[in-house]
């Protein structure tokens, strides 16, 4: 039986195996391992013998290069260093490196692996209120200050994101067996449309290192703090492209909650250009990325789910091409 067909628990079990692989290569001898997420990548809470707490993230399904995992890295070291936000901070394997690798006999390949100091408290999830919205639109607004004047070291690099499936392959519209005729002509339209917002963006703003992936479940808040991490999809992008990817997953929640983000981001420095006429643009853009992700996934819950997600998000996506206003509406994202 291969890999994405394998029960969620038995993928865990499998990952867990290379999760001991990976951890021989650092200085520390773990003891005991917990699994806290298994979605697009895999993450443990790693205890080692001395009470020390890490995260381990094993990246299964992320597309990322090496290159790209060390920038990223080496921005959260630079965050850590140079400003008040509170974001995880990377550990070197015995022989210095940023990446630890192990090989799974299920899928064939090397999975690339990071180490984390752990972070404490809950993630913000959907008990968000806005007063933790408002603290997460500051932090964008703190990060891309920063970001400003960062470049990743040599020898490193990020990926640029200026189109809307961020450099993944086309799997929306190119003939798989779960999209319809119908479902690909709405998919290929808004392939078009958001492709032709981002060029505009891009043609008026210079790029920057974002964040492009910063929900409630990849910020945690512990006695009144908040903290960001997971950067895996970190890249090159535009300031709007943070904000709306942020807004994509409380705006189904409370328009409240999209309200203080922006709120809290202005207190911090102007909301970018250009918010008016790509905004929402962004937000579908969010909807064709994740789908067109999902569509390749190996993960054995998120396979189960596809009819279902297919069917909704072509519907909002078609929505958004006839009305230029991105909705949820009634339905739930599965």
């Amino acid at each position: 039986m291969v890999f994405a067909d394998l029960s969620s628990r038995a993928q865990v079990n499998r990952l867990r195996q290379a999760a001991r692989t990976a951890l021989t290569q650092y200085p520390l001898a773990p003891v005991r391992l917990r699994l806290v997420n298994h979605g697009f990548n895999t993450t443990f809470r790693v205890d080692a013998d001395d009470g020390t707490r890490f995260a381990l993230r094993i990246n299964v399904n992320s597309r990322r290069e090496p290159e790209w995992i060390a920038a990223e890295m080496a921005w959260q070291e630079a965050i850590a260093n140079d400003t008040e936000l509170t974001v995880p901070r990377p550990q070197r394997t015995r022989d210095g490196g940023l990446v630890a690798r192990a090989h799974s006999p299920d899928l064939g390949r090397e999975l690339d692996a990071v180490l984390y100091s752990w972070l404490p408290g809950p993630d913000l999830g959907d008990t968000v209120t806005p007063d933790q919205m408002r603290a997460v639109g500051r932090a964008l607004a703190v990060l891309h200050a920063h970001a400003e004047h960062w470049r990743p070291p040599t020898g490193t690099d990020l990926p640029t994101f200026d189109e809307p499936l961020f450099g993944a392959p086309d799997r929306l519209t190119t003939g798989h067996p779960l999209v319809s005729d119908e479902q690909q002509e709405v998919l290929a339209a808004a392939l078009a449309a958001t492709r032709r917002h981002h060029a505009e963006l891009f043609a008026d703003t210079t790029p920057i290192p974002i964040h492009a992936d910063l929900h409630q479940w990849n910020t945690k808040w512990h006695r009144g703090q908040l903290s960001l991490f997971d950067f895996d999809d970190s890249g090159f992008g535009v300031p709007l492209q943070d904000l709306a990817i942020s807004a994509y997953y409380v705006r189904r929640v409370d328009q409240a909650l999209e309200a203080a983000l922006l709120e809290g981001y202005a207190s911090m420095r102007p909301l970018p250009e250009g918010i008016a006429k790509h905004y929402e643009s962004l937000l579908a853009a969010r909807n064709v990325l994740l789908l067109d992700d999902v569509l390749d996934t190996v993960n054995s819950t998120m396979r189960d789910a596809l009819p279902t997600y297919l069917a909704t998000s072509v519907h909002r996506i078609g929505e958004w091409l006839d009305t230029g206003v991105y909705r949820f509406g009634a339905v739930e994202n599965p």
